[in-house]
This record gives structure tokens, C-alpha cells and sequence, in this order.
């Protein structure tokens, strides 16, 4: 038995977690408020549309309208 195989033998495979599913997606969102305002925030999730409601949340209270969103992490 090679060094290589006993090690792998000796490692648990490790389940997909919580925390790895939240970034299945990361997003570095744009939003727009109506007088022109831009704020960016980073929101991440199971998919596209849960990373962006992640991302809206850390807005400041107000009308935010999505202007743009580019991928960081993700299919």
C-alpha cells in the first residue's frame, strides 16, 4: 500500500456544509435608488436569485432598483 492510498484511506470524505452552499453563487451586485444613487454589496447563495436577495439586504432602507450584478464565484 503506497503512503498516497493509506492517507486517502485515513481521510473522511467531508459533506457538503452549510457554509459551502451558501457560496455556491457569490455575486458583487450594483443597485440604483431613484435620485441616482449607486451602492454595490456582495450577496451569496444556492442560486442567482438568493444571492442577490442576500445582497439586497445589506442595503440602507429605501427603493433599490438592480442595475447590475457580475458573477465572483459560481456557474
Amino acid at each position: 500500500m503506497s503512503p498516497a492510498t493509506a492517507l486517502a484511506l485515513q481521510l473522511p470524505a467531508s459533506p457538503k456544509t452549510s457554509v459551502d452552499r451558501l457560496n455556491a453563487h457569490l455575486l458583487n451586485v450594483t443597485f440604483e435608488a431613484p435620485g441616482g444613487e449607486r451602492r454595490s454589496a456582495i450577496g451569496g447563495g444556492e442560486s442567482v436569485p438568493d444571492a442577490l436577495a442576500t445582497a439586497r439586504a445589506e442595503l440602507p432602507p429605501g427603493t433599490w432598483t438592480l442595475a447590475r450584478w457580475n458573477p465572483l464565484y459560481g456557474e
